[in-house]
């Protein structure tokens, strides 16, 4: 896969920074398409959506390090140096989250509406996440002897055999998770139902492919078995508002 597109002496152009700037264009127009299209307060997103993106970079770094302490401590400082795109994913998503929830608190809004809203944009940028690790020899998967598997001409990749094509494997099960999402949300009228179960079906999905990875995780895996019982209690909160609103 084509990692750097373009070097010279000065400038560096990878493939993972070009997909990620059209992730969030798309992701952009799609939470502004979503909230217009339910009716939702746009003076609100327009108000916080920055803010609640910084909190989220800042958690999502600080988690990064965290996870990844040797590679910072032979270089303290490279961790101000955000423009290498190395966050964590939880990192983002609880910052992400805590935001939308003290902002929407603070200003009355209701926190399950835009919790639909931010849930199923996530989904729209993990698609453009996956495909850039993919043209960056990211999250790369174990030997196979499928037919689809693929091989990456990549130093930090061990493997010289074929592999699972596992950003594959995750971004189109994050096409697949978002074409049903909407789907539900027509039929689904009540806030926070359709967000819970976003996430939790992604995080029991990612965790499944997870299994798969050349370079397994098993923080990884805890973290996702975490948020999907989280959002599964979120869920459960979510369809019991539905029992009592059906019961008035």
């Amino acid at each position: 896969m084509r990692e750097i597109l373009f070097e010279n002496t000065i400038i560096t152009i990878r493939s993972f920074n070009i997909i990620i700037t059209l992730g969030f264009v798309f992701t952009g127009i799609y939470l502004v398409r979503y909230v217009a299209k339910h009716k939702m307060n746009m003076e609100f997103l327009t108000a916080h959506a920055v803010p609640v993106l910084l909190v989220a970079g800042l958690t999502g770094r600080i988690a990064y390090f965290l996870e990844n302490l040797s590679e910072f401590l032979l270089s303290p400082l490279a961790l101000l140096f955000v423009w290498d795109l190395k966050f964590s994913f939880f990192g983002l998503l609880a910052g992400g989250l805590f935001a939308v929830f003290y902002f929407s608190r603070k200003y009355q809004e209701d926190f399950w509406d835009w919790l639909d809203a931010f849930s199923l944009s996530m989904l729209v940028m993990l698609i453009f996440v996956h495909l850039g690790d993919f043209f960056a020899g990211k999250s790369y998967g174990i030997p196979t002897d499928l037919p689809w598997g693929v091989s990456f001409d990549a130093i930090h990749i061990p493997f010289i055999s074929p592999i699972h094509p596992t950003q594959l494997y995750a971004m189109l099960f994050s096409i697949g998770l978002l074409v049903y999402s909407n789907k539900k949300g027509r039929r689904i009228h009540l806030s926070g139902v359709v967000g819970t179960k976003a996430i939790m079906i992604y995080s029991l999905g990612m965790l499944s492919i997870d299994f798969l990875h050349g370079a397994p995780s098993f923080n990884h895996k805890i973290a996702y078995a975490l948020l999907a019982a989280i959002s599964f209690i979120g869920y459960i909160q979510c369809t019991h508002k539905t029992h009592i609103t059906n019961q008035k």
